[in-house]
């Protein structure tokens, strides 16, 4: 069953409304349902799905008050959280929003049908230079020598990936998505700093004439 279907949200809505007037008011759990939310081990869509079974539900489109009933909106529109949601050991605020500045001016970008979004980084890459106010797009992903970049060229996108003064790669893509796509597979196989040899060689002098100086 599509998740996103009519049918599909109206049953999970009763569904939770019949686990929560079963429920212990105290239990975790049942906060997180409150919210929308299910327990990290459940199978949310087949437990719909076997509810959704029961009873005839309308795929007529939803209305206000269920788009706003147990977080449904969010649930059928997750791109548009403004962040990661984080469960919390809190009762009253058992749902957490981790997220930055950068990454809410992306996500109201992108439902404005603006796909310039930013990726999230593995391992110790980093953000060397973002401007969201800037309406020419342009991002500097750095690792150690590594750099990545991206920005908007014309109708295309181009994409840069350089290690210190040598240019590995320079490619024009048509929609962001694949130059992130590249981007990312290129990260997600170069994901730590390497220190060069010659930088530990000269830590240990430096560190070896320290001690020196110290016993003068």
């Amino acid at each position: 069953m599509d998740i996103t279907s009519p049918t599909y949200l109206r049953a999970r809505i009763d569904m939770i409304r019949d686990v929560l007037s079963k429920s212990d008011a105290k239990d975790f759990h049942v906060a997180l349902l409150r919210n929308g939310v299910f327990p990290k081990d459940s199978d949310e869509k087949g437990l719909v799905e076997v509810y959704a079974k029961q009873k005839d539900y309308s795929n007529e489109p939803l209305s206000l008050t269920e788009l706003c009933t147990f977080n449904t909106w969010f649930n059928l529109y997750p791109e548009k959280v403004c962040g990661e949601e984080v469960v919390t050991t809190s009762r009253e605020f058992p749902i957490s929003i981790k997220g930055n500045e950068t990454w809410i001016t992306n996500t109201i970008n992108h439902a404005l049908g603006d796909f310039q979004l930013i990726l999230e980084l593995p391992g110790d890459w980093y953000i060397d230079y973002f401007d969201p106010s800037n309406e020419d797009f342009s991002v500097d992903y750095r690792l150690g020598t590594y750099k990545i970049q991206i920005f908007s060229h014309g109708v295309d996108y181009n994409f840069q990936i350089q290690n210190g003064d040598f240019l590995l790669e320079n490619i024009n893509y048509r929609y962001i998505e694949d130059a992130n796509a590249h981007a990312l597979r290129f990260m997600q196989s170069n994901p730590l700093a390497n220190t060069d040899v010659s930088d530990l060689e000269i830590e240990a002098l430096a560190l070896e004439y320290e001690l020196q100086l110290k016993r003068l």
